[in-house]
């Protein structure tokens, strides 16, 4: 008996050591901050940090949560002493949707499946796929001459849902590409709603959400998984995604992936792979109707390129048409928030991290930070030129991630959408509509809440 009491004592001394960072103190966050914990949480971590530095640390339902902004501190998380970091508890819903995929899986499987899927994405593969962007992107731009006005957020995420679609089967999907399509939507929806729900009723439980739920990732999967039977029967030879992760084998294991892990992989591919590049994509779009100087920028460097036909050889041409995008990304990052677990208590900047507590890395709050940035809210692409850049820290501009962990797809995802906002700005101006109602919605990713109507002018 006095072993254990003299044991619990000593665990409340310990605990009174810990240091953890400055922040709010209580269980529940003062209504400063929690007002913003659903309207806009990108501005809950900017006004704590803002209020008490680099590494603020507060309590949330119990929780422990330390919100870091220091480029060192976050290389230190995601890359240094990335092995004692798994993925928050918050990421376990997108589980019920990509399973055991490379954005939600952990240790040596997560490994495993990085080498076998890794070779798909080399130089080659790319350039391959560029092909389909410019015959999808001229779709659109065809599209358009029967219009005046148009969504660009929608268009962005129709043409890169197709693009990612063509790059894994090498064909159109047709009926079953708007089918896994909307069940993705609607999956994505509702689980990004169970995120930000504190108190929950698991899957199994037969509510009317849980119900719409698990019908769409149903559809979703097996729509999936009969892609995945029709190329088990054909023997592969494509030389698209599916191929890759179909036929390549582990170099350390020799082996190959099971049908449940390709559909898991196909279906991070298709969120992933869309959801980010059209959603940088149509707040480019949003930035440059607001500047069109720099629109005019843009064109007159893509026209002499034009001339001459866009392809994937083209991408050196165009550097400053690629700093737009990667400026717009500053500003509105697709992925705006990355959070870790420790595994074991750790120290960042000088504050101890509790093993099992969240460390929130707002990839927002980084990039607009001024300690880091010349006029950090401003639209300048020429910050990114070669000499501007120079001695930028890795790990202040995070578009896709950091550390080992960075966006497989990061080299896809430019070529992608440098290729269509050449396209698209070489033949039209997009201006905001008198009736747009532009707002960020930041949840998982950063969509515009209430999609981007714009009015087209034919050059």
């Amino acid at each position: 008996m006095i072993e254990r009491i003299e044991a619990m004592l000593f665990s409340v001394y310990m605990t009174a050591q810990k240091k953890y960072g400055p922040g709010p103190s209580g269980f529940f966050l003062p209504s400063k901050y929690s007002q913003y914990f659903k309207k806009d949480p990108m501005e809950l971590f900017m006004r704590i940090n803002n209020d008490y530095g680099p590494v603020a640390s507060f309590s949330f339902f119990g929780i422990r949560i330390t919100s870091i902004t220091n480029p060192a501190d976050i290389k230190y998380v995601l890359q240094e002493n990335s092995s004692n970091y798994t993925k928050s508890i918050t990421y376990n819903e997108l589980k019920h949707i990509l399973g055991q995929g490379l954005l939600t899986s952990e240790g040596s499987f997560w490994k495993r499946q990085r080498r076998i899927s890794q070779p798909a994405f080399k130089k080659s593969m790319i350039e391959g796929f560029s092909t389909i962007v410019l015959e999808e992107v001229d779709k659109v731009l065809k599209s358009y001459q029967n219009k005046s006005i148009t969504d660009i957020s929608e268009d962005m995420m129709k043409i890169t849902f197709i693009v990612v679609g063509k790059a894994l089967f090498q064909k159109d999907l047709g009926e079953r590409a708007e089918l896994i399509s909307k069940a993705l939507d609607t999956s994505l929806e509702l689980v990004l709603s169970r995120m930000q729900t504190i108190f929950k009723f698991p899957l199994s439980f037969p509510t009317p959400t849980n119900s719409k739920l698990n019908h769409a990732i149903q559809v979703m999967k097996s729509m999936v998984d009969e892609l995945i039977l029709e190329r088990r029967k054909s023997g592969g030879g494509q030389g698209d995604l599916m191929d890759f992760l179909m036929f390549t084998k582990d170099e350390e294991t020799g082996e190959t992936m099971t049908d449940s892990q390709i559909r898991d992989e196909v279906l991070t591919f298709l969120l992933a792979g869309h959801e980010t590049t059209s959603n940088a994509l149509a707040w480019t779009f949003y930035l440059l109707s607001l500047h069109p100087d720099i629109r005019t920028k843009v064109r007159e460097e893509v026209y002499p390129v034009m001339r001459t036909g866009l392809n994937y050889s083209s991408l050196e041409n165009l550097p400053y048409t690629k700093n737009v995008i990667q400026e717009a990304m500053r500003l509105y990052p697709p992925i705006w928030i990355i959070e870790r677990t420790p595994i074991k208590d750790d120290e960042v900047g000088g504050f101890t991290v509790p093993a099992k507590s969240i460390v929130s890395v707002c990839i927002n709050s980084i990039h607009k930070n001024k300690d880091y940035w010349i006029n950090p809210e401003g639209f300048d692409p020429e910050r990114f030129n070669p000499e501007n850049s120079s001695g930028r820290h890795g790990f202040s501009y995070l578009p896709f991630g950091g550390g080992p962990r960075i966006c497989i797809g990061n080299h896809f995802a430019m070529m992608e959408a440098t290729l269509i906002l050449a396209s698209i700005v070489h033949n039209y101006d997009l201006n905001l509509t008198s009736l747009a109602n532009v707002a960020k919605n930041p949840l998982v990713t950063l969509r515009p809440k209430n999609g981007i109507e714009m009015s087209l002018h034919k050059i």
